[in-house]
This record gives structure tokens, C-alpha cells and sequence, in this order.
């Protein structure tokens, strides 16, 4: 039995005794969390936190006595812990979000539709359980940094009313690095890559502060695919693709502790003015992650930056690609991962965006090294 001071200690509030009775089923099923208590409006939660301390409460945004956040400004001003806020996605404004974060919300769960007369959250159990046992893995001291996580979330709920369809997260990223030469070469390979691509693609070039942004539009010009600067926040979905900002080492971390969930964030670990944005960190974080497939593409450009984390990929079990000599036009960062032994396959340039495409879309390529196959199953 697990020690009681381990265990995640939940409140949940809610009108409606079923829908109760439903969250205390899914949340409190899992293993390490104990229910503190059950509160139907804002007078019974307060009085069982001041009782009962949990270290996290689960709100129904419509709960009795919570009109215009009555109940959060309560909790946060007399027992204040973490809020995870379940509501309606048409109440769910950026006010009101940037309203709530302040007021410790750390995340939110858009409420399903009626089955019958009660909410149906059994339908979404899975997503209630990872955002409850993220509360632990979530930065909660930075307001602004869960406010543009969410605000994203808001944004891409608003654009896809399904919002939670088959293709939220990518099961599959690429991260294509390189230096001298290498803006031609990846807008050769951009440019070839599939509109349905099923992957998102990160690109890490030795660019200044000033010059990425005009590039991810000069390349937005040149595909289907959404093409944006990365910002941290920012999700990672298929069909995506995302340019590192100039100077910056962009690298990929969770959302809410979910590790198949990531979004761009960035790293203070220093490295060489001459190696940012560093591919070595970007490429180490993506296979850090509980990505299903990772493919690093190590493209023209000088020094050695690429091969480290060509290392990671490859320890994740995934695949990295190198560009040629004859096709680059220096043939230094590809050389150095070549001759590191990290590579499964060396490519001219001009197939590289075929080797992507079928390998994203499931179709078999053959590699020096063996023969991939992706099976896609769906989830």
C-alpha cells in the first residue's frame, strides 16, 4: 500500500451528485490518488479544503456560488492549491482564461456532451487522468508560461471544434539541422514534402536573430504545409512545420506531463554563438520524448553540430539521414555524424524529401543499415 504522504491528494467540486460520482470513479481509480472529498457548491468546497487539505481541486466551472469565479478567488485567497477547471467550450474565452490561470488554474478539460441528462465524462476519462497527474510535473510558479500553453490550446480548440481528433499529436517528428548552404537545401526538401504529411517537421538552421522569421514565410510560400516561427507554447501537430527563432535553441518538452504531448520551449544551456539554434539540443530533446518515430536529417553546413544528437536519435530507435558530399555545399556537419557511425542512410539531396515521405506514410525504405517499416495502427 502506498505511503499516505505519496498520494495525490484530490477535492472534486460539481453540482450534480452523477457527475460526482463519475470523476470520483475515473480519478480516484488511479493508482497513487485518493479522493479527499466530494463538495457540491463553493461554501462546501471551501470548508472541506480548510478541513481536508488536498493539493489539488477539480472545478466545475458551473458549480453553485462560483459565478464570475467566485469559488476561484475564494480558493486562491484563503487555501490556495492547483486548479484543474472543467467547462463548456463556447465559456471558454481568453479572459477568462488569462483570468483563471492567476487564479491557479493549471489546466482545463472541455466538458463532452449529454448523454441522456448527465455529462458523459467517462468519454473523456483518459484526458482527466493526465491532466490530474500532471499537476506534480507542471511548472506552477510560472503563471505566464501556463497561460500561453493553454492560450494555445484555445486557439487550436476554437480552429478544430473536434477538438480532440485522431490527429492531435504527432506520433511522428522530424528535425532537420544545418548551417552554410543549408536554407536552399531545406526549402528544396520542404517544398517536395507531401501536404498530408503525417508528421511534424522542426528545422534548426545557423540563422541570426532577424533573418527566421522572413524565412519560415519565404518557405510558408512554398508549401501547404503550416509553416510558423517557433514560439514557446507551441504545439506540435501533423502538417506542421516549425523554424527555430535565430540565436535561440529551441528544443521540445510536455505538455502537462504528457509525453506523448510536446511543445516547443527553449534551453538556457549554453553553446557556441557559431552552433545556434543547436540542432545537437533540439535533435536530443525530440528523442527524449515518447515520440512513436524519429527522424533526424543532417543536411550541408560546417563544424560538427548534428552529430551528438544524431547519437539520441539513434539510442531512441530511430532513423537519421545524411546529405551527400556532391550535393552539399559544405560537407562538414554530415561528414562528422557519417563518420560518427549514427547514420543510416547517406542520400543526395534531392532524395532525402522522397525518403520522408514514404517513410512518414508507412511505406518501406531500405536503409544501409536495415529495412523500416512504420505499421500504423490509428492511435
Amino acid at each position: 500500500m502506498e505511503e499516505k504522504d505519496t498520494m495525490l491528494r484530490v477535492l472534486i467540486a460539481d453540482s450534480s451528485s452523477y457527475s460526482r460520482m463519475v470523476l470520483q470513479d475515473i480519478i480516484g481509480s488511479a493508482p497513487g490518488v485518493q479522493i479527499t472529498d466530494l463538495a457540491a457548491d463553493g461554501d462546501e468546497l471551501l470548508k472541506s479544503l480548510k478541513a481536508n487539505r488536498a493539493e489539488l481541486v477539480v472545478l466545475d466551472h458551473d458549480l453553485p456560488k462560483n459565478g464570475n469565479l467566485l469559488a476561484l478567488k475564494r480558493i486562491f485567497g484563503e487555501v490556495p492549491v492547483p486548479v484543474l477547471l472543467l467547462l463548456q467550450q463556447e465559456q471558454l474565452t481568453l479572459e477568462l482564461l488569462k483570468q483563471a490561470v492567476e487564479l491557479g488554474v493549471y489546466g482545463v478539460v472541455l466538458k463532452p456532451g449529454k448523454s441522456r441528462y448527465y455529462t458523459n465524462y467517462r468519454s473523456i476519462a483518459r484526458e482527466v487522468l493526465q491532466k490530474v497527474m500532471a499537476v506534480r510535473q507542471s511548472n506552477l510558479h510560472d503563471a505566464q508560461l501556463r497561460y500561453e500553453v493553454l492560450q494555445q490550446e484555445v486557439v487550436e480548440w476554437n480552429e478544430t471544434p473536434a477538438a480532440l481528433s485522431a490527429k492531435a499529436t504527432s506520433e511522428t517528428v522530424i528535425v532537420i539541422g544545418a548551417s552554410t548552404g543549408g536554407t536552399q537545401a531545406v526549402e528544396h526538401i520542404v517544398r517536395q514534402l507531401s501536404p498530408d504529411l503525417e508528421a511534424t517537421v522542426l528545422v534548426a538552421l545557423h540563422l541570426p536573430q532577424s533573418f527566421t522569421r522572413t524565412y519560415a514565410e519565404r518557405l510558408q510560400a512554398q508549401t501547404p504545409l503550416k509553416v510558423v516561427e517557433g514560439r514557446r507554447g507551441l504545439k506540435l501537430k501533423p502538417g506542421k512545420v516549425i523554424v527555430a527563432p535565430g540565436g535561440r535553441n529551441m528544443v521540445v518538452q510536455t505538455v502537462m506531463g504528457n509525453r506523448a504531448n510536446l511543445m516547443i520551449a527553449f534551453s538556457d544551456e549554453k553553446t557556441s554563438l557559431f552552433d545556434q539554434p543547436s540542432i545537437d539540443l533540439l535533435m536530443q530533446s525530440v528523442a527524449r520524448s515518447s515520440v512513436r518515430q524519429v527522424v533526424g536529417v543532417i543536411l550541408t553546413g560546417m563544424g560538427k553540430d548534428g552529430t551528438a544528437g544524431a547519437a539520441h536519435i539513434k539510442a531512441c530507435g530511430g532513423i537519421v539521414v545524411a546529405q551527400d558530399e556532391e550535393t552539399s555545399t559544405i560537407f562538414g556537419m554530415a561528414k562528422s555524424a557519417i563518420e560518427s557511425g549514427y547514420i543510416n542512410e547517406v542520400l543526395p539531396l534531392q532524395e532525402i524529401p522522397v525518403f520522408l515521405n514514404k517513410y512518414v506514410a508507412g511505406q518501406q525504405v531500405s536503409t544501409t543499415d536495415g529495412t523500416y517499416e512504420i505499421e500504423r495502427t490509428g492511435v
